[in-house]
């Protein structure tokens, strides 16, 4: 259950976070920066070969006086450049008010104002009006002229070429809107040759990117200034609807086709200052200039002295005025460099972004790290690779809006899992430190267990011990019960001969001799005893033979007593193994006396113990094998278990063969085993010899 309210909770998350961003204008600001790093590493390969800029300067400033000039030496300046049959000459500059410098205007000011009637003396009377002149220029040369939008001037009505106020697809665009518009005058409106708007506008951030190409005023629609230059050459402007992946329609003009968005704007692809054309207005009024440079060419008028004229920031950090922007359309168009940014791929971007925000998510909560990783670099790649495809065809699919809230949403996903990580750790290093503290408890216990285990062990195997030591007496016994009597008879025998006179040397040694047998005899029974309750706990390399030899020896007599027959096979060579002499001594006495129990409990008439003591490949084998009936299948499954024992009723402890097992399996690397053989048990030890 809280699982699936954390996944749930961090799915809401999620959505709200997208949404913040959706509405943030950060994201907008940042997808701003792709775009500008996308157009530096990708510039246009065109340059600015169609336009020329004719600047009113400084220069021309000094030279000329302060702006704005008489009208006639526009007209002079326009006539000039008209002479070299330019394609178009664009205006930026806009002439809605008479000219105050006309000597008409001069002789109606000062008649009005100081009731003075002043003459104008040998000046021609077609140069009386400057307006007039210029209006004649207009009407004569293929002149463009701007309108724009001024809230503080009242709008006045301008006439616009039919191509372009006639386009029935312009309805359905959300077009800007021009409200109050400022026009020329209408002698010289009326005489242009087209009109544009002069209206550029910088984004949030204050860089100017993208232009609108066509504005709304009333039921008229406005070309901006530089599209207008380029319809006149080959008037009209012809609009269709196209994929909103596209953008929202496409326009032609001059054969050029472009997309623009549901505002008609466009970005442009802005070229390096050095690379326009640029010539002074003095020069051109004075003929420094020679006419191929202006043949064919689209000439732009305008002002590029500080503070004559509107100026905009670009994305390299440069300040240009506002007719190099016109220039800059007009280039666009002729090289089809203009882009578009459809307003659907922010909504698919970030919809798409936010799908693989929540793959992420899944992927984090499930500690697949690697895979987040893989992920998001293969989502930057993909979008990457679309971006560079897009750009190739003059689209801009606004990649920051897929790109900035996913890269945050990572950021802020991995900062949660580390400090989620982090506690988790804590919690874990907290878990370890308890539990080594309950390791150190449960091994000080263990250790006591395992000193009560060993202590126990030591008493099993003293027990064991002793009542072995129990049986080696009983053998003791009847290993002395001979000697004994033939010691009393050889006694006996010295006394009789004695009385008959038959003691003489011969018989001295005769009767030494027999009873040093008895008495080393008995000795050797003793110094086997002793061997085998000697505490000799230490491994040492021995040869198997040897204990085998000694074991039979305290047994034999035991053995013999109970008409038991023994059959012992040694190897011919040595069998040196690694381990206890008198443990493993112990192991073939408790076999063979749970042999002897197993032949007497049975009554064999013939009780036979087989022993063959041999190697086979690098082990040495120990077989004893009785005909006392074998071992019932029940008990031979817990043969070798502690205190599991056959013989309650004659007191048996059940701990023999548990020991005989640990010695040989635990203090010796070997193991032991029994099975059942026809008329008997057959037991096998099988040690690791000593290279």
């Amino acid at each position: 259950m809280r699982r699936r309210l954390f996944i749930s909770g961090s799915l809401i998350l999620t959505a709200v976070f997208y949404l913040l961003w959706w509405f943030s204008p950060l994201l907008t600001y940042m997808d701003y920066k792709f775009y500008d790093r996308i157009s530096h590493a990708f510039p246009s390969s065109h340059s600015p070969d169609h336009t020329v800029v004719v600047e009113i300067d400084d220069k021309s400033l000094k030279a000329l006086g302060q702006w704005p000039w008489p009208r006639i030496i526009m007209a002079k300046l326009i006539e000039n450049i008209a002479d070299a049959n330019p394609s178009s000459i664009v205006l930026d500059m806009v002439f809605s008010e008479p000219d105050r410098a006309s000597p008409s205007t001069l002789q109606s000011f000062y008649k009005t104002v100081l009731d003075f009637n002043m003459s104008i003396n040998g000046l021609p009377e077609s140069l009386q009006d400057n307006d007039a002149v210029l209006s004649d220029v207009i009407g004569r040369s293929p002149i463009i002229l701007p309108v724009f939008s001024n809230s503080d001037i009242q709008s006045s009505v301008c006439i616009l070429p039919k191509s372009i106020t006639s386009t029935p697809t312009l309805r359905n665009i959300d077009l800007y809107s021009l409200d109050s518009l400022v026009c020329n005058l209408p002698y010289f409106q009326q005489r242009a040759q087209g009109i544009g708007h002069i209206h550029a506008a910088a984004d949030k951030d204050g860089i100017l990117r993208r232009l609108s190409l066509v504005m709304r005023h009333q039921d008229l629609w406005i070309p901006t200034l530089g599209m207008a230059a380029v319809a006149s050459v080959k008037p009209g402007i012809h609009v269709r609807p196209t994929s909103s992946y596209f953008g929202t329609m496409q326009l032609n003009i001059n054969n050029q086709n472009f997309l623009v968005d549901h505002h008609a704007e466009a970005l442009l692809s802005f070229y390096p200052v050095d690379h326009y054309e640029k010539i002074s207005a003095y020069d051109i009024l004075s003929a420094a200039v020679k006419p191929d440079r202006l043949k064919g060419k689209y000439i732009l008028i305008g002002s590029t002295a500080n503070g004559l004229d509107s100026t905009y920031t670009m994305s390299d950090g440069s300040i240009r005025s506002g007719v190099f922007i016109h220039a800059t359309t007009i280039e666009n168009i002729l090289n089809s460099d203009l882009a578009v940014q459809p307003s659907l791929f922010r909504v698919l971007n970030i919809s798409v972004s936010f799908c693989i925000a929540l793959v992420l998510l899944i992927q984090m909560i499930r500690k697949r790290y690697m895979s987040v990783i893989w992920i998001f670099f293969a989502a930057l790649t993909i979008a990457s690779a679309f971006t560079a495809f897009s750009w190739h065809y003059h689209l801009y699919p606004s990649i920051g809006y897929f790109i900035v809230p996913l890269s945050a949403y990572l950021f802020i996903l991995a900062l949660l899992m580390f400090f989620i990580d982090y506690r988790d750790k804590k919690i874990f290093i907290a878990d370890i430190q308890r539990a080594e503290r309950q390791k150190k408890q449960l091994e000080s216990a263990l250790n006591q267990s395992e000193l009560e285990i060993e202590y126990q062990k030591a008493m099993v195997l003293q027990q064991s011990k002793l009542a072995a030591m129990g049986e080696m007496i009983d053998n003791i016994a009847h290993q002395w019960r001979q000697p004994l009597n033939l010691l009393g008879t050889i006694v006996q025998h010295a006394e009789f001969a004695f009385a008959k006179g038959k003691v003489d040397e011969a018989y001295i040694h005769k009767l030494s001799t027999e009873s040093m047998e008895q008495i080393l005899f008995m000795s050797q029974t003793i110094e086997d005893f002793r061997n085998f309750v000697k505490p000799d706990r230490k491994s040492i390399p021995f040869d198997l033979n040897l204990p085998i030899q000694e074991a039979l020896r305290l047994l034999k007599g035991m053995l013999q007593s109970n008409g038991i027959t023994i059959y012992i096979e040694y190897s011919d060579t040595e069998l040196m193994v690694l381990g206890s002499p008198s443990e493993f001594k112990q192991v073939i006495i408790n076999l063979l006396q749970n042999a002897r129990d197993a032949l007497m409990e049975n009554n064999r008439m013939n009780a036979q113990i087989h022993i063959n003591v041999s190697a086979k490949g690098e082990n040495a084998m120990v077989t004893i094998m009785d005909n006392g009936g074998g071992v019932s299948p029940i008990a031979i499954k817990h043969i070798f278990e502690p205190y599991f024992t056959t013989k309650q009723e004659s007191g048996g402890s059940g701990i023999g063969l548990y020991i005989s097992n640990a010695i040989i399996r635990t203090k010796m690397g070997g193991e032991i085993k029994v099975v059942n053989v026809e008329n008997g048990a057959l037991f096998t030890i099988t040690l690791p010899l000593l290279s």
